[in-house]
This record gives structure tokens, sequence and C-alpha cells, in this order.
């Protein structure tokens, strides 16, 4: 599981910086275009859009499977340690339950009906844009395997999680 994750780790990392990079120069070019210009392009601001619904999708997955997620565990601490390992199961359960219904199914179907849409500006099918909705969901369920996988590991070894 290991490599696994070192895999997604690396696919999601440099995807981000991609996205990323070409969001800051679209709109860097957006910005110089309307102000020193006076020449608007009206499509970098529909790509950058578009590019930063894929940033936050792939980056939650990535965030989520470096465990880096917001969590307020105060309730948790006080508990039993055995209700805390059922407790962790439990909610990777559900996020795997969340992943594969809404993610991928869900958005495996928005993806098919955005095919035949055109956006105005950029004129390319809006299934490009839906696609990041099954391709995070895809990485989260991935990232939840490797964090089942980890936390079995560390009862079978006697470690804290």
């Amino acid at each position: 599981m290991k490599n696994l994750r070192k895999v997604l780790d690396f696919i999601a990392e440099k995807v981000s910086i991609l996205l990323f990079a070409i969001t800051v120069v679209l709109v860097v070019w957006q910005v110089v275009a309307r102000y020193i210009f006076n020449a608007p392009i009206p499509w970098t601001e529909t790509l950058a859009k578009y590019l930063f619904v894929w940033l936050v999708l792939i980056n939650s997955s990535y965030i989520f499977g470096k465990r880096e997620h917001m969590c307020i565990g105060y309730f948790k601490e006080h508990m039993p340690r055995t209700l805390q390992i059922v407790l962790d199961f439990v909610t990777e359960a559900a996020i795997l339950g969340f992943s594969t219904c809404i993610l991928v199914v869900g958005g495996w179907a928005a993806l098919k009906v955005g095919i035949p849409q055109r956006d105005a500006a950029l004129t390319i099918s809006m299934g490009y844009v839906y696609a990041a909705l099954p391709i995070s969901g895809i990485l989260t369920m991935l990232y939840t395997v490797c964090n089942i996988a980890d936390k079995v590991h560390r009862l079978k070894g006697g470690e804290q999680s």
C-alpha cells in the first residue's frame, strides 16, 4: 500500500502544480490584457475557473490521503480505545461510501450529461469539467483503501493510530 500511496501522491502533486501554474499564468495574463492593453480575453476567466474546480477536487483527495484534512477529535480522544478504533473504521467506510456513490457514480452521471453541453466561451464539452468529480472520487477511494490498510497494519503491530 505504501507504493500505491507514493504513486497517488506523485500524480496528485504533479497535476496540482501544473493546474496551479496554468491558473496563475491565465489570471496574470487576464489582468495584463484587461488593464494594460485594454483588451480583455473572456476565455481566460472561464478556463481559470474550470482549472480551479479541478485543482480543488484533486487537492481535496490529496489532502485526505495525507490525512491533513480538518478533524475535530475532541470527542474521539475522550472515548475508550476500542470505540476509537471502531469510529476510525466507520469513518473510513462512510468516506468510501460517499466517494463511491456521490463522486464516482454521481460524477459519472454528470459527466455523461455534460458531454453534449458546450461552454459558450471555450466551446469545449462540459464533460471535461465534470470529469473532475469521478477522478477525484477514484483518488479518494484509493486513498481510503490505503488508510484502512494502514490502520489494520497498525492494529496488527500493536501501534497506536
